[in-house]
C-alpha cells in the first residue's frame, strides 16, 4: 500500500551558539530549490549582544529585539519589537505552493510573543 508523505519538518536544536544557523544557512545555499522564510542574527555592538535581526531569504532585514527598545513586551533585558516579527517574518513563512521549502531559523520566546507568528502560521505552515 502506497503512502505519499506530502510534508516533512526538520527541526534542528541544541544549545545557544553551536551552530544551528549557520548549518541550516548553509543546506539553504546548496538546495536547488526555491525557497522562504529568516534568519535571526545576533546584534553586536563592541563585542557585547545587544539584540538580535531578522533577515529574510530575499533581503528584508529588521530588528527582532534590542536592549534600547523600550517595550512592555520584554525577555530579559531585550525590547521586543513586535512589529518587525509581524510585518517581516511573518510574511516571509508564507510559500508560494508546495514546491517552496520554508525556512524558520528561531522558533523562540521573542517571536511567540507575536499572535501572528504564533498561530496559525507557524503549526500551519509546518503542518503540525
Amino acid at each position: 500500500m502506497g503512502h505519499e508523505v506530502k510534508h516533512r519538518n526538520i527541526l534542528y536544536t541544541g544549545l545557544p551558539g553551536c551552530g544551528k544557523s549557520t548549518i541550516i544557512e548553509k543546506i539553504v545555499q546548496r538546495i536547488n530549490r526555491p525557497s522562504t522564510g529568516f534568519f535571526t542574527r545576533e546584534i553586536r555592538d563592541k563585542g557585547r549582544r545587544v539584540g538580535f535581526s531578522i533577515t529574510t531569504l530575499d533581503g528584508q532585514q529588521g530588528i527582532l529585539a534590542h536592549i534600547d527598545i523600550r517595550s512592555h513586551i520584554r525577555v530579559g533585558r531585550y525590547g521586543v519589537n513586535i512589529r518587525d516579527i509581524e510585518k517581516i517574518a511573518v510574511p516571509s513563512m508564507r510559500p508560494e505552493n508546495d514546491n517552496v521549502i520554508l525556512v524558520v531559523d528561531e522558533i523562540g520566546k521573542m517571536e511567540c510573543l507575536s499572535g501572528l507568528f504564533r498561530i496559525p502560521n507557524v503549526s500551519e505552515y509546518l503542518k503540525l
